[in-house]
């Protein structure tokens, strides 16, 4: 985005990046490790806190993520804990960094060429390195065991938006004295919102403007011998108001069968959590997610809106989520093969235009083509210029689905009942009780994630869901053979997938049966013809199979997420079309909630998509 850019850096002749701007290394000549581990991690009693640490989670927020050598040593020591102590409470690390100025990919990568010690960690660090884009990113690491969410911006404008206890403070950064628009009050006051009686802070730096911040925030200070040649260096403790005691439910019950209960189900697994799916079709993904293929791309506006924020940063979760778990041995059919969206009218030309002039994504997300361009990376002739998404693609949600059950019934903690009715939901003061054609069941926390049923209980009769009927025809034409993007206009194209491709979708309002309709192929026909310019590579068609659902909507088109109730009542749904682009995102977004985790979404966007709204 606009308002954020890559450090300038240089590299002194032993090699330590310097940062141009504020003329301060990142780290100490020898590498800084020694330094990170004296300052921050010892000060904070670390590793040592870990073995008697009382709940599953160990949360650290550090200002300024630099090379990210302090969380890398974290990283590391966080490694050993979880194998000397495998029977610990505390077996999850969230690591919250903040950066402004964050360094480019190929900086970090020189930067990091240092730390012989921990080069795996230092790879994985960055093959997971997010885009330049202001906002949450949440980098899941070690199988999920160690979260790491760096905040690209000014700390002292994201941090309000964290509202998760702190347990340690790894107050860094460049020098007060070359950085002072860092270290403000503002900065401090929350630290001090987030602490508890039990949180520690350390930062390296002994000056006064520090000292007497941390103290009118309420911290007691203690000033120690520094590392190395540094005299003094400053610690920090709070007596806390209140400090919030919570368990997470023993167990969950999620309700519905398609992607976003899959993708919530995975989210709280990971996370220890007994699990309950109940679905009332004989086998998952029957509903919205039984398509063949479903495009994955954010819906980004000219200015920076909402919508556009919580898409991408949902977008770029996804991304890695899915390949996560392909990787794990989730099997499904995936390909990051770009998308094109085409300028098929003059309104969407204009709209395109504006959203390149206004340069707030970066290329790697976006950026204009021209038709010949187009065509080249579509590997078909278009007649229109557009808009091109690289790092797009298309997946089966079925498939993944389908796969995901799979890997979830190894599970311990995981049960599912298939063709399970819920007749009646109801809470009795201490647990919800679910009254179903399988017999009743008993739960801590229910999740209902079903879709366009989900406004079918009592306590859910207040949601204005929409229901929309969309069907997707499966088309075989041999000359469309060498399409190699995913193509949208006002529909979308995807590329072949076992000889067919995926051509839609159509919006009906009025249906009240989610039928395949003839007419309804012959619609998505016409509207590649009408908007496309009748190509020649679209020459009639072979219709092989359609598949018709209902997609469910909010009037103000934004998801619901979140806590509908204060009994533990959640819902994940209202996605439209997108919820193979918003689950991964949104359902880690509940789980955290559940598990009263640090969240991976700004808590102003998170206020956005909160499922309460219009109660």
């Amino acid at each position: 985005m606009s308002e954020l850019s890559n450090a300038k850096i240089h590299f002194n002749d032993q090699g330590t990046p310097v940062a141009s701007d504020f003329d301060d290394v990142y780290f100490s000549n020898d590498g800084g490790i020694a330094e990170t581990d004296y300052v921050f991690l010892q000060q904070n009693g670390l590793p040592q806190r870990w073995p008697q640490h009382p709940t599953a989670a160990f949360h650290i927020i550090e200002t300024g993520f630099g090379t990210g050598a302090n969380f890398l040593l974290t990283w590391l020591r966080f490694r050993q804990h979880r194998l000397t102590h495998p029977h610990a409470q505390c077996q999850r690390l969230y690591f919250s960094s903040f950066e402004k100025y964050p360094l480019s990919h190929a900086d970090l990568t020189r930067a990091l060429a240092v730390h012989d010690t921990f080069s795996d960690l230092c790879q994985l660090l960055l093959d997971a390195y997010p885009l330049c884009i202001a906002g949450s990113h949440r980098l899941s690491l070690d199988n999920g065991s160690v979260i790491l969410d760096l905040w690209f911006g000014d700390v002292n404008s994201q941090l309000p938006q964290l509202t998760s206890e702190v347990d340690a403070v790894y107050l860094d950064g460049f020098a007060p004295s070359k950085n002072p628009d860092m270290w403000q009050d503002t900065l401090f006051s929350n630290l001090a919102r987030l602490s508890k009686n039990t949180t520690t802070v350390s930062t390296f730096t002994s000056a006064g403007i520090v000292k007497r911040g941390l103290q009118a925030a309420g911290f007691t200070v203690t000033k120690i011998k520094g590392f190395g040649r540094k005299r003094e260096m400053l610690t920090a403790t709070i007596i806390a108001d209140t400090n919030l005691e919570y368990s997470s439910p023993k167990d969950v019950t999620i309700v519905g069968g398609g992607i976003a209960s899959l993708c919530t189900a995975l989210a709280l697994t990971q996370r220890g959590v007994n699990v309950h799916l109940i679905c009332e079709d004989s086998e998952v993904a029957q509903q919205a997610s039984q398509n063949r293929q479903g495009a994955v791309y954010p819906n980004l506006h000219a200015n920076l809106t909402d919508d556009s924020q919580i898409h991408v940063q949902a977008f770029l979760f996804a991304r890695r989520f899915y390949q996560y778990w392909h990787n794990a041995g989730v099997n499904f059919a995936m390909d990051w093969c770009g998308m094109l969206h085409l300028a098929t009218n003059s309104q969407l030309k204009l709209r395109q235009e504006k959203l390149i002039a206004n340069a707030l994504w970066p290329a790697e997300i976006v950026r204009a083509v021209d038709a010949s361009a187009a065509s080249e990376i579509a590997g078909l002739p278009l007649q229109q210029a557009g808009i091109y998404f690289p790092l797009a693609g298309w997946l089966n949600p079925q498939q993944f689905c389908q796969q995901a059950l799979t890997y979830l019934a190894l599970q311990p903690t995981f049960t599912f009942s298939a063709q399970c009715h819920i007749d009646k939901l109801e809470y009795d003061g201490e647990a919800w009780q679910l009254c179903t054609t399988n017999g009743n069941f008993t739960a801590s926390a229910v999740v209902l994630a079903c879709g366009s049923k989900m406004a079918d209980f009592e306590q859910t009769a207040m949601l204005p869901v929409n229901k929309i009927r969309g069907q997707v025809s499966h088309i075989k034409q041999p000359a469309m053979t060498p399409l190699k993007t995913v193509l949208c206009h006002k529909g979308y194209i995807t590329p072949q997938w076992q000889g067919e491709h995926s051509i839609g979708a159509t919006f009906d309002r009025s249906a009240t049966d989610a039928f395949v309709s003839e007419q309804d192929d012959q619609i998505n026909m016409q509207l590649i013809n009408d908007q496309l310019q009748q190509p020649d590579w679209f020459l009639n068609p072979e219709v092989k199979s359609a598949a018709a659902a209902f997609r469910a909507t909010v009037p103000d088109h934004l998801p619901l997420a979140g806590a509908l109730q204060a009994n533990q009542l959640y819902v994940l749904g209202a996605m439209g079309a997108r919820g193979i682009l918003l689950s991964p995102l949104l359902a880690e977004l509940v789980a955290c909630q559940i598990c009263k985790d640090p969240l991976p979404l700004a808590q102003e966007l998170v206020n956005r998509i909160r499922a309460d709204r219009f109660r």
